[in-house]
């Protein structure tokens, strides 16, 4: 092949890559034409192709593979400087580190270390506090280190704004889940009003916030409006398996309302993504709410049911019909097994806490139709 030959391969993959959709194809088209350029020996080019793919890794629901892209540009970057300079590469830094936790294989001290590495990559670049703030809140939060989680939370809602400043709709969005924690569900709909209402909005807004607010407008007895973020939520996130844990968020809402038929229809749709799905933090959040939705089916006294399970699925049936009970256990056997792992790394109970609240709200069904969209 010659030089014109692969470049041009290159390009066409490129070009490709811009009219896909965000998905598995968009980060493969990405990934061959890196190869071509490694194998080529064409470093620049490298470079720039997995700036691409890290940024359609990360908002197509392959943070591992953002990883590994983001792994090799920061390794070009220490090694030549000059040649790759840190200031391109930033915002992409900040995807990938604020993604660490959501691998229970990665250590605490690999993740303080990258936050650590982010911190003084920003601070060179001139950059406030409030990303790196805002980074290490969330991160204290997922692994449940509450009370250091409420010390960054606090500088970070007060920090000043800057140009590594997340946008509007997603810091705000991002604030939710700080009162969500708390039970302060009223604060959470009037902070929520200006992304519902459109007012600020990006490419994961609203459709992460028609999640989020899904368990809020429950509590406050809003059901029709729960209904209408539902549906027009799900409806955004149903085709890229980006939003794997808000379609849990969704789950749990028809389990709670007593949607058993509608929720098991959205599980048998979405479990090929749990079942490979890189984040095993969202794997968790999506098979948690899964658990309890099964489980409401056999409260209600349904034990065998004919679902369109795929073909990886370990209790695969070829005639579609299955037990409850079996898929039950299933279920609870990989959510408990994963949160083990994340407890055992964040050195908190935080996911046992998360699966115990999951099983608490038995307690809270409260039956509202809601038509199945299709």
């Amino acid at each position: 092949m010659t030089d014109r030959d692969w470049r041009e391969q290159v390009q066409a993959l490129l070009g490709r890559a811009t009219k896909l959709e965000a998905g598995e194809a968009k980060v493969m088209a990405l990934e061959e034409a890196a190869r071509l350029a490694d194998i080529h020996g064409d470093t620049g080019m490298a470079f720039e192709v997995r700036g691409a793919l890290i940024e359609a890794a990360t908002f197509g629901g392959f943070p591992d593979r953002a990883l590994v892209a983001f792994a090799w540009c920061r390794g070009q970057q220490q090694k030549n400087p000059q040649r790759f300079p840190e200031e391109p590469l930033l915002w992409k830094q900040k995807w990938v580190v604020g993604r660490l936790d959501e691998f229970p294989h990665v250590s605490r001290k690999q993740i303080e270390a990258a936050l650590d590495d982010a911190e003084q990559c920003f601070a060179r670049a001139g950059a406030g506090q409030r990303a790196m703030l805002k980074l290490r809140y969330q991160t204290a939060r997922d692994m449940g280190d509450t009370a250091l989680a409420e010390s960054f939370w606090a500088r970070w809602v007060e920090a000043p704004r800057d140009h590594l400043t997340d946008c509007r709709a997603c810091d705000l969005d991002d604030e939710l889940d700080h009162h969500i924690d708390r039970g302060e569900y009223a604060v959470v709909l009037e902070k929520a009003r200006p992304l519902l209402e459109g007012r600020y909005g990006c490419a994961e807004v609203p459709h992460l916030t028609l999640g989020s607010v899904l368990y809020p407008l429950f509590k406050q007895g809003r059901l029709e409006e729960a209904r209408n973020a539902h549906l027009h939520g799900y409806a955004l996130v149903r085709r890229n398996q980006e939003f794997l844990a808000t379609v849990g968020e969704h789950l749990e809402f028809l389990a709670l309302t007593g949607n058993v038929e509608h929720g098991l229809r959205l599980f048998a749709r979405h479990l090929g993504w749990a079942l490979g799905h890189p984040s095993h933090r969202d794997r968790f959040t999506f098979l948690a709410a899964a658990l309890f939705l099964v489980e409401q089916a056999l409260d209600a006294g349904r034990e065998r049911e004919e679902l369109a399970l795929p073909r990886a699925f370990p209790l695969y049936a070829p005639e579609g019909t299955y037990s409850l009970r079996a898929l039950r256990d299933w279920l609870a056997a990989q959510a408990e097994g994963l949160a083990a792992k994340f407890d055992a790394r964040n050195g908190t109970t935080r996911f046992k806490e998360l699966l115990f609240r999951t099983r608490r709200m038995r307690e809270e069904v409260h039956p509202f139709p809601i038509p199945f969209p299709g």
